[in-house]
C-alpha cells in the first residue's frame, strides 16, 4: 500500500510513533489530503512509501478508520 506518515509526539521517554495515512492526490503546498478525513491531513510530509497492511514494526501502525475499512473490504 502507498502510504504516508504521521508522526505523533509521545509523552515522556517513550518513542514517538508513526501513524501511516492513504494519500489522496498530490501534496499541495507542503500540504496532503488523507483518505480517512475530508478536512485533515498531513503537514509537511515526508515522502510516500509502500507499508505492508499488517506491518509489525514497532512503533507504527496504520490509522484506524483506514484499518477498519480496508479489513471490511472484500
Amino acid at each position: 500500500m502507498i502510504a504516508v506518515p504521521e508522526r505523533v509526539p509521545a509523552r515522556g521517554l517513550e518513542p514517538d510513533r508513526l501513524i501511516w495515512h492513504l494519500p489522496v492526490g498530490d501534496a499541495v503546498e507542503d500540504f496532503q489530503a488523507i483518505a480517512c478525513s475530508d478536512e485533515e491531513g498531513i503537514v509537511m510530509p515526508a515522502g510516500e512509501r509502500t507499508v505492508p497492511l499488517h506491518t509489525d514494526v514497532p512503533g507504527q501502525s496504520w490509522c484506524p478508520q483506514y484499518l477498519t475499512r480496508a479489513q471490511a473490504a472484500p
